[in-house]
């Protein structure tokens, strides 16, 4: 199973459009649980598309949000 999460994870890892600490995975059999808040609604579908192609992904359960944006100064 830790083979799995791994692939789930890394499946958006080299996807600039996907904040990485802001995304959470969580692996039961071959259904990928993802959480987190991110800033835009592409950035949601983004991760859910890219973990869909990762090897041995059955089913993805999209949870994650999109709230407001950040202001960086």
């Amino acid at each position: 199973m830790l083979d799995l999460y791994v692939e789930a994870a890394n499946a958006f890892y080299w996807d600039l459009a996907i904040p990485q600490d802001r995304v959470i995975v969580e692996v039961d059999g071959g259904l990928v649980t993802l959480h987190g808040e991110v800033e835009r609604a592409y950035q949601r579908s983004c991760a859910e598309e890219d973990v869909r192609r990762a090897p041995g992904v059955i089913s993805v359960m999209n949870e994650i949000t999109v709230g407001p944006a950040q202001e960086f100064n």
